[in-house]
């Protein structure tokens, strides 16, 4: 049945078709696709996310992904890939598409009936490329349709497609698993995920101005620039100080108002700072671990705790909520890696340091270790998954 259907972009029926992983007409269409980008950058300044796609698909860094699978290793890809994108988090279904076709596959790819504006208006620019006479073997690779997730389009779908991926979190990938779905189709599923960031507190206590606010620009655009909703966004700020500071207070206040400085021009609407002090009010009625809570010009809300709850990962922090704990960071960190804790941002500590740390004591999470600044750059190692791996097939072969 296709009711309530819409196309956005490509064809309503991709080629199945495998191709080798980082072919060349893929490549050049990102290429193309990067330049139209930026050849449009006025008209999408109120866009900054659509930018950032563009940076990343560029050649240059196109080319070097694919560097890292020149291993003489023979492989090709499945067929048609199904995308389903949580719709919380912009242009989430542009990466998993172009992560798709970069793994020599067609990609059909279905975002949210309450998609938002920025992934509407990409998918226009996509769709100008594809009519290109240039583009037509590409445009027979992709799907890009909007429709409700009960509709039938998408359970036919994931019962038919050669790999299925899901970025959706928990409760929406337990209701695709209860469809019926492809026996030899490979799942890559995404479920709930949250993140922290870890300062050494010493380190950010000499900071010069200059140094600090760069700093902070590095936080907010870890945090701010996807309402704080994607899996890689801090919720948590550990002060890494293994003795008492008498200056603490001085710094974390000082680091806070560089945040929200930073954080100025961030579109704080009524609805969201509505529900970030319902949020906020639910966790002073409910955490005993809070010490002290602390707003900074409602941008900015702070939750300084005595100790990391038992389960950290269900307390979540959007549009500027920030849970703070000061301490030894391997003994938060040994209390905050359940199996659900993905991204690490650190500064003042090493990433080698971090690393060994959870190898070391064998911590059940922990999928990322990246600079403050970092944690938005979308790999495709993720979760812990190697997309290009497991969305193409391995020929093995022998004399």
């Amino acid at each position: 049945m296709m009711v309530d259907v819409t196309y956005l972009a490509g064809v309503k029926t991709p080629s199945a078709e495998p191709m080798i992983p980082f072919a060349a007409p893929v490549l050049d269409f990102l290429e193309a696709l990067s330049h139209e980008l930026h050849n449009r950058r006025e008209e999408l300044i109120p866009y900054p996310e659509i930018k950032a796609f563009g940076f990343w698909i560029r050649r240059t860094h196109m080319d070097e992904l694919k560097s890292r699978y020149a291993d003489g290793r023979i492989r090709l890809g499945r067929g048609v890939t199904f995308h389903m994108a949580a719709s919380n988090v912009p242009l989430l279904f542009a990466y998993s598409m172009v992560i798709g076709l970069l793994a020599g596959n067609s990609c059909a790819v279905r975002i949210s009936s309450r998609s938002q504006e920025q992934d509407r208006k990409l998918c226009e620019i996509i769709e100008i490329l594809l009519v290109r006479q240039e583009f037509t073997f590409v445009k027979k690779r992709i799907s890009i349709f909007s429709c409700d997730r009960e509709n039938e389009v998408v359970k036919d779908w994931v019962k038919e497609c050669d790999g299925l991926i899901i970025w959706g979190g928990d409760e929406a990938i337990q209701s695709v698993r209860r469809l019926d779905l492809r026996p030899g189709g490979v799942q890559v599923m995404f479920p709930d995920r949250y993140s922290i960031c870890i300062l050494d507190l010493e380190s950010v206590g000499k900071m010069q101005e200059e140094e600090l606010n760069k700093l902070a620009y590095s936080f907010v655009k870890d945090t701010y620039a996807m309402d704080q909703n994607a899996c890689s966004s801090p919720r948590y700020l550990i002060w890494n100080q293994k003795e008492t500071l008498k200056k603490a207070e001085a710094i974390r206040k000082k680091w806070w108002r560089a945040v929200e400085k930073e954080a100025a021009s961030y579109n704080l609407t009524s609805h969201k700072a509505t529900k970030k002090y319902e949020a906020l009010c639910r966790y002073a009625m409910t955490m005993e671990e809070i010490v002290e809570i602390e707003s900074y010009k409602n941008l900015v809300y702070t939750v300084l705790l005595s100790d990391i709850p038992s389960n950290p990962e269900q307390y979540r922090g959007s549009w500027g909520l920030f849970f703070e704990y000061q301490g030894y960071y391997g003994s938060a960190l040994k209390k905050l890696a359940v199996r659900q804790l993905q991204t690490v941002t650190h500064y003042g500590i090493q990433k080698k340091e971090i690393i060994d740390y959870v190898m070391n004591h064998h911590l059940y999470g922990v999928h990322r270790v990246v600079p403050v600044g970092d944690a938005m750059n979308m790999d495709l190692i993720w979760d812990g998954q190697d997309m290009i791996g497991m969305l193409s097939r391995e020929i093995s072969w022998e004399e």
